[in-house]
């Protein structure tokens, strides 16, 4: 999994007020994949995490749909392992998956 390096793209979408992100994967130099996450807010109450003298901070729960995965080589597991890593960093854990995985040589 070390051997892998994946370059995240934040983008912002106008049509759906969401932030997507492009995530490109490579292996030794070569680019073996890549996969768009599209990352909404949840729907609901805001959750009060912190109350401080200079007044209370809320956090909002967010969701992550991942629209497009595409990975050659045989790594899709260590290359998803690694993107949920980065969307758990972030503080999405609700990750729901709309792409059917493909692979390009039939892997």
């Amino acid at each position: 999994m070390k051997s892998i390096n994946m370059k995240v793209n934040p983008l912002y979408s106008d049509v759906d007020l969401s932030i997507v992100f492009q995530f490109e994967f490579e292996q030794f130099g070569n680019k073996i994949g890549e996969a768009f996450v599209s990352t909404y807010s949840t729907a609901g109450h805001p959750v009060q995490i912190r109350k401080g003298k200079h007044g209370s901070f809320t956090k909002t729960d967010k969701t992550a749909v991942i629209d497009q995965f595409e990975v050659v080589g045989g790594v899709e597991k260590n290359c998803m392992k690694k993107l949920k890593h980065f969307l758990g960093v972030i503080g999405i854990s609700n990750v729901h998956s709309g792409y059917t995985l493909r692979s390009r040589f039939g892997e």
